[in-house]
């Protein structure tokens, strides 16, 4: 068993961002100033501005806002002919692209990753079921940290936000890949403040974010905050703050895994004994108004 990072065993205190979002730099609807505005004003800790195929740079700070490069990348082809999504986080300069962001004039989507990689970006593949990426399309790719599970702007204008199968279906081939959520806004409708970050670090900088990003010291979340997460390597269980949840899901490969359901009154906690099958868990947590969180994975079998 190849244990990962859980985040709530890491020192330090808990930071909600965001780090998928555009400006009218590229094809949002809202200048930087007032995309970083309405970030600080409702109290997210970080941020990243991820306008297509440039890096955006604010030309003012927000109290309290910690503001990281980021950008995003049209690359490559999928199997159905589509571009890849390339999100870069925490890059020192922005990569040469082509000029033209169509299909045909895009670089590969392993050369992009390398590029962002070289300028020491983290690096994840953004809303893989709105772009029709596949297991087949990620397998491949070397030195990506992970995929959106869940995309806000996806998810509000044509329901393909949630790409769990497609997590799942690289996880159950050993690919430990993490998962994220974020908004995506383009500010063209309510795509704003759905879904983003938790990340656990000791201080928030720039540097800090990327390096907890690559990590995995963070789970994802539309509403739903989770107390603690704790594994033993046998048993894992989850305690859940606020209103609780009315589902837990412990979701492994195949037919593995259990869920939990509330029986009239909300879930604090759940549980789930390894039967000692599993190839890899994750957790997923629903409460009784939708919202969700996501943990990364807590092993991989190699």
């Amino acid at each position: 068993m190849s244990r990962l990072l859980n985040p709530f065993t890491r020192p330090g205190r808990w930071y909600r961002g965001v780090w998928h979002c555009h400006t009218t730099e590229s094809d949002g609807a809202r200048s930087v100033e007032e995309v970083v505005a309405w970030y600080a004003g409702r109290g997210y800790d970080f941020l990243a501005i991820t306008d297509h195929n440039r890096v955006t740079v604010p030309s003012r700070s927000a109290k309290g806002l910690v503001l990281v490069p980021g950008v995003e990348v049209d690359a490559g082809r999928t199997g159905v002919g589509t571009a890849f999504h390339i999100l870069g986080i925490g890059l020192s300069d922005m990569i040469e692209v082509p000029r033209e962001s169509a299909v045909r004039h895009a670089l590969p989507a392993q050369t992009v990753v390398d590029r962002l990689r070289a300028v020491g970006a983290v690096v994840f593949v953004a809303h893989p079921y709105w772009t029709g990426v596949v297991a087949h399309d990620l397998m491949p790719l070397r030195d990506v940290a992970g995929i959106e599970v869940f995309n806000a702007n996806v998810e509000e204008d044509i329901g393909k936000g949630y790409s769990g199968v497609h997590w799942d279906d690289c996880l159950v081939r050993r690919r430990p890949l993490l998962g994220a959520a974020n908004d995506d806004a383009h500010w063209k409708f309510a795509d704003h403040g759905k879904a983003w970050t938790m990340l656990r670090a000791e201080t928030l900088t720039p540097e800090s974010v990327t390096a907890g990003l690559a990590a995995g010291s963070f789970y994802a979340s539309t509403g739903v905050t989770l107390e603690d997460v704790a594994f033993d390597g046998e048993t894992v269980t989850v305690r859940v703050a606020g209103p609780g949840a009315r589902e837990v899901r412990f979701v492994c490969d195949t037919r593995w895994g259990s869920q939990v359901r509330a029986d009239g009154t909300p879930l604090r906690e759940a549980s789930h004994a390894l039967r000692g099958r599993e190839q890899y868990l994750r957790i997923e947590v629903t409460g009784p108004d939708g919202a969700m969180a996501w943990t990364n994975p807590l092993f991989v079998e190699r």
